[in-house]
């Protein structure tokens, strides 16, 4: 299967699972003038599968892209430590949601799927100092909301509603029912 992301955290969550992954990008314009966010994250996702696919139309491609929202605003990669401080700051003690959309396209096969899932998380109430801290480990620099649930962001998390992995970047178990819907098992995956 063909990961239209550069995300490694992606890669993880689905080479542990057993897809053979390689992975190839190209650079697209993240951009969707749909109404609903669930709909713009939606066709960014298709669009990132689309353009490698007309490509490689045997191949199995899939794409995703993730969001975090906070009072109907998108939250993305922050663009500097400033940025990322605010929108942790913003963060702090409330609830967001989670979205990660996700396309696998196969030309030859005539599939296409795109889907999403949304989880809801709670932060707990921290610091300037814990907020500055997190940011000089620099692992917010490459992800939506400025934090990786994964990581050492963990302790800025009180609870979460839904799919750990969806916030990871990837809701692999949502996946892994789309692919039965078109009856690939998961005893079959390594043939995708």
């Amino acid at each position: 299967m063909i990961l239209a992301s550069k995300s490694p955290r992606r890669k993880e969550i689905l080479t542990n699972f057993g897809f053979n992954i390689n992975i190839i990008t190209e650079n697209i314009d993240e951009y969707s003038d749909k109404k609903k966010i669930v709909d713009q994250v939606k066709e960014i996702s298709y669009k990132k599968a689309k353009i490698i696919s007309l490509k490689y139309k045997n191949e199995f491609i899939l794409a995703a892209d993730t969001v975090v929202i906070y009072k109907k605003h998108l939250l993305g990669k922050p663009k500097s430590d400033d940025e990322a401080f605010n929108v942790l700051k913003k963060l702090s003690g409330k609830w967001h949601k989670v979205i990660t959309a996700y396309t696998l396209i196969n030309e030859s096969k005539n599939i296409e799927i795109t889907n999403y899932d949304l989880t809801k998380v709670k932060f707990n109430k921290f610091s300037d100092v814990d907020i500055k801290w997190y940011i000089s480990t620099k692992e917010h620099c490459d992800k939506a909301g400025s934090y990786g649930i994964q990581g050492k962001g963990v302790f800025m998390v009180q609870k979460i509603k839904g799919d750990f992995y969806n916030v990871m970047g990837f809701p692999i178990s949502k996946f892994i029912r789309d692919l039965s819907k078109i009856g690939y098992t998961v005893n079959e995956i390594s043939k995708i």
